[in-house]
């Protein structure tokens, strides 16, 4: 899911089915999120991976994504049902 709110773009959920990974999927889905944010003018992607999801941050940056150095804020509004941790 791709975003675009006139002042960045956001990557919500990018996922490929196990049985179809390492074909480039991945890769091919960014590249086309990235085409269709700079071609509506969006001058920023953004994208949050869980800090300890550290296979997938290496992947990022391996197509060019660097941290940011900003802060994630949350607030669980609604309480989780799986009763996990409250990300």
């Amino acid at each position: 899911m791709v975003g675009f709110d006139g002042h960045c773009g956001w990557v919500n959920y990018l996922a490929v089915d196990e049985s179809r990974r390492g074909a480039g999927l991945d890769a091919a889905i960014m590249a086309e999120a990235e085409r269709l944010l700079i071609e509506r003018g969006c001058p920023k992607l953004n994208l949050q991976v869980r800090s300890t999801n550290t296979d997938v941050i290496e992947w990022y940056r391996s197509l060019g994504y660097e941290p940011d150095h900003a802060v994630s804020l949350g607030k669980r509004l609604i309480p989780d049902a799986t009763g996990g941790p409250l990300y």
